[in-house]
């Protein structure tokens, strides 16, 4: 079983949801949730490139987003957007949460890529003295 906790504040127009994901049971599982918010999702970018937990369609003037991950036994993870629609409460729904049996070496390029933290040198070695 999975656990999620998550609101949604609009501020300027814009609504900003975050959620936290737990998984409670003794097995990796592979969740997948759906936001509940009438418009438009608004996914994280890193560099301009989609974060590829994200699965965005749109058909028409529909846009349907969903987000995609494993989450090891015991572990929380963090995942948020933005959308220029109003909140709902809940403003996300768990698709699915099933036990996940695979090789974490399957994983995509991308996707390891995306769970790297970003660097950046110290502003120390980056000061220029003429």
């Amino acid at each position: 079983m999975v656990t999620v906790e998550s609101n949604a504040n609009r501020t300027n127009g814009i609504t900003t949801v975050r959620t936290v994901i737990t998984n409670t049971r003794s097995t990796p599982q592979r969740v997948r949730l759906r936001s509940r918010l009438e418009g438009p999702v608004w996914p994280p970018r890193r560099s301009g490139v989609l974060d590829p937990r994200w699965e965005v369609s749109e058909t028409g003037a529909e846009t349907e987003a969903v987000w995609q991950a494993t989450i090891r036994p015991g572990r929380s993870r963090g995942v948020g957007f933005s959308s220029p629609a109003p909140p709902t409460d809940p403003p996300v729904a768990v698709v699915s949460s099933d036990r996940h049996e695979g090789d974490e070496s399957a994983r995509s390029s991308d996707e390891v890529l995306a769970d790297l933290d970003g660097w950046r040198p110290a502003s120390e070695v980056l000061e220029y003295d003429p």
